[in-house]
Order: C-alpha cells, then structure tokens, then sequence
C-alpha cells in the first residue's frame, strides 16, 4: 500500500477519529504530523488538518503567524484551537475579532467605528462569488460563540453528569466546524502547494499584540487547572458510584 498522503485521503482518515469536545493531549496520529506539513498546503488548511489530528502545538505555530485581518481563517482557527484547550476567554475573544473583521470593522474597534480598509476588508471574503462571510458560511445563524459555551458547560460536569450522546454532538459539530473551514479554505486558496506559506502572514498591530500577550499569560494557569479538572474528572467516570 501507498504511503502517499493527500488532502482528501487525510481528511477521510481524520474527521471521524476527531476529539476536540475535552482537551487533547496528545495527536491521535503522530505519524501523521510529517505528513500533513509535507503535502505544503495553504498555512490555514495544513492549521485545520493539524487540529482534525489533536495536534495542538502543531496548529498553534502556524496560527500564530496569522493573527490579523484579512487572515480571518487563521484567526478563526486560533480560536478554535483555544476553545480546544480550554482557554473559553481566549477563545471568544478571537471570534469576537473574526467577526469584526469579517463585518469590515477593526477588531476591537467596532463599537468605536473604525473600519478596515477596503483593501483589507476585500481580502476577508472568499473572492469567488461567495456572497457569505466566513463567519456566515461556517455558522450559518448560529452564533459561533455558541459552540464555545456549549463545549465550556460540557467540560464543567463530572464525569457523572457527561453523557455519551452529548460529547459526541458536541465532538460532531466540532468537525463539521472545521470540514466548513477547510472547504472554505480550498475555494478561497485551492488545495495546491503553496511553496512561500509565508505570504499568508499577517501580524497583530501592536494594541492587538498587547492584548494577546496578556492573555497568553492569563491563560497558562487557566490550560493547566483545565488539564486537572479534566483528569479528575475522566477518573471518577472511570470508577462506578460509591467505588
């Protein structure tokens, strides 16, 4: 059998094995980090397949490089993979400038009126006769917040408390989610190689890299309780009651 990997073959192999409702500790296949970073894929979709893989650090540093309009894909991710690990405030604080952008606004700026420039704002939409925004195609009249409370009040109950169906509703939207993504993306930059993955970066202005800091730092002791949390709570749904 081949070894040859494609962006079709991974994505078959990868939704349904997806696990994103509880924070993951590890990739579900580690082989297949190479893998995926070989097929040299636009920066966003190769961000999306890491996150169908658990691979959290993978996605973060190619989500990073993209924290600024008109890169709303990479900030969508970012966001994304904070509501992964844990990270709730983090994680709303990134759709919420997904959103702005994506409505033509700076983020963070929007109750103050200030617009993108055109230019940039152009550049948010799919380009392809598309009318939707990226926020519009992935959640449809879903708030996308909706999905971050929904996976924070699940993460929040013992073990006990979860049920089976839940999770797994939770775990199906999350892939939805990202197939969404993903095919926005290959219309948007197509599933060719992108050999210079550097054009599709877009840093922070330098208000944005503040803020940014500062939850970086808010959120570390936040990921770690999370982690705790989450360990306690799969060994008590491990044990029966009264054992």
């Amino acid at each position: 059998m081949s070894d040859k990997h494609s962006l079709d073959s991974l994505s078959r192999k990868l939704y349904p094995s997806t696990r994103l409702a509880i924070p993951p500790h590890h990739s579900t296949f580690p082989e297949l980090t190479a893998a995926i970073t070989d097929l040299r894929l636009h920066p966003t979709i190769e961000a999306a397949l890491h996150l169908l893989n658990s691979d959290l650090p993978s996605a973060h540093f190619l989500v990073r490089h993209m924290q600024a309009p008109p890169a709303v894909e990479g900030m969508l991710l970012h966001g994304i993979l904070h509501r992964a690990e844990g990270d709730f405030d983090n994680s709303r604080a990134w759709i919420s400038d997904v959103k702005d952008a994506c409505e033509g606004f700076q983020p963070k700026k929007k109750d103050e009126g200030q617009k993108l420039d055109q230019g940039i704002s152009d550049k948010t939409r799919s380009g392809t006769g598309v009318e939707q925004t990226l926020v519009e195609y992935v959640y449809g009249a879903s708030e996308p917040s909706e999905l971050i409370d929904d996976v924070e009040a699940f993460r929040k109950k013992k073990g006990s408390q979860r049920g089976e169906k839940e999770e797994e509703q939770l775990e199906e939207r999350s892939r939805e989610e990202l197939r969404l993504v993903i095919e926005w993306c290959k219309v948007k930059f197509g599933a060719a190689e992108w050999m210079d993955a550097t054009k599709a970066w877009e840093k922070n202005s330098e208000e944005i890299s503040k803020i940014s800091g500062d939850m970086i730092v808010m959120s570390a002791g936040n990921h770690q309780e999370q982690l705790s949390e989450e360990r306690s709570s799969e060994s008590s749904r491990a044990m029966p009651d009264g054992r």
